[in-house]
């Protein structure tokens, strides 16, 4: 090791070392998916139950009438038919906590 201190030499080898374990390692940037991008307000709807600030819904994603039972936060649960596919007003996001598929209804 000419011309180089032996503390200079050990430099090297970590300055090399660093480097190549740089090389070896994954990349840290990875794209997020384009879903995790999209705005909130956007028109994605999730079957079943599910609230705004202001509003409880469910939404049943079925062709076939159901009956649901409605978890309010004070008084008893209670049964509600839903004739059809598409999103239901429950009640308010404050009177209701769950809402949850039961069984099949007859024909609306």
């Amino acid at each position: 090791m000419r011309g180089m201190t032996k503390h200079g030499a050990i430099l090297s080898g970590a300055v090399l070392l660093g480097a190549a374990l740089t090389a070896m390692a994954p990349t840290a940037a990875v794209a997020a998916p384009a879903a995790a991008s999209a705005p909130a307000s956007a028109s994605i709807q999730v079957c079943g139950f599910y609230e705004t600030h202001a509003t409880a819904y469910y939404n049943h994603c079925g062709d076939a009438p159901i009956w649901i039972v409605v978890d309010y936060a004070s008084g008893p649960n209670q049964y509600r038919q839903i004739c059809g596919r598409g999103v239901t007003d429950i009640g308010g996001a404050g009177a209701v906590d769950n809402a949850w598929y039961s069984h099949p209804a007859p024909a609306c």
